[in-house]
């Protein structure tokens, strides 16, 4: 299983570097201060049964939540 949650953290830091014109080295900075590492690995089952777009609103949400302005 850590393959998968791999594969999808791989995906979703390059869907969110298009969709937020950043960087994957930012968005890197942006997923270790706000802990969006561990919270993909604590939402990884649900977040395999939803699509990328999907899982990018939340992890925006959750972002914008703790003052993140994206």
């Amino acid at each position: 299983m850590i393959n998968e949650v791999l594969y999808m953290e791989i995906r979703l830091v390059g869907a969110f570097s298009e969709k937020y014109k950043l960087t994957r080295s930012a968005v890197n900075r942006i997923f270790s201060k706000y802990n969006i590492w561990q919270y993909i690995e604590s939402c990884y089952e649900v977040f395999h049964l939803n699509g990328d777009e999907y899982n990018l609103d939340d992890i925006s949400d959750y972002l914008k939540g703790k003052g993140v302005v994206l």
